[in-house]
């Protein structure tokens, strides 16, 4: 079964326990389906059943090991036994009320 990775900008909801805290995130997503648009679809659920909303898609892309920068092998390796891994990179602008 393929590998995916994507990159997705994101706002936590109101809803959830970022929410105040921080702004934004990146989510980078390694995804184990048979095609990107499976990936796609199961990673945008989970997201969302964590709170946040996707704003953006910021990179797709079918990977390998081969292709993946060493600063990311451990998140691909993980995603290899599990099946998924998730990496929230948040953000606050500022704005938010803590």
């Amino acid at each position: 079964m393929p590998m995916f990775y994507f990159r997705f900008e994101a706002r936590p909801k109101n809803t959830s326990e970022p929410a105040g805290k921080a702004d934004g995130a990146f989510v980078n997503c390694w995804i184990h389906r048979d095609t990107p648009e499976e990936a796609e679809s199961y990673a945008r659920g989970a997201i969302a059943d964590q709170d946040w909303s996707i704003m953006r898609v910021e990179d797709s892309r079918s990977v390998t090991r081969e292709t993946q920068p060493v600063d990311s092998l451990q998140y691909f390796d993980q995603a290899e036994l599990d099946g998924e891994v998730f990496v929230f990179h948040t953000w606050d602008d500022g704005t938010s009320v803590v």
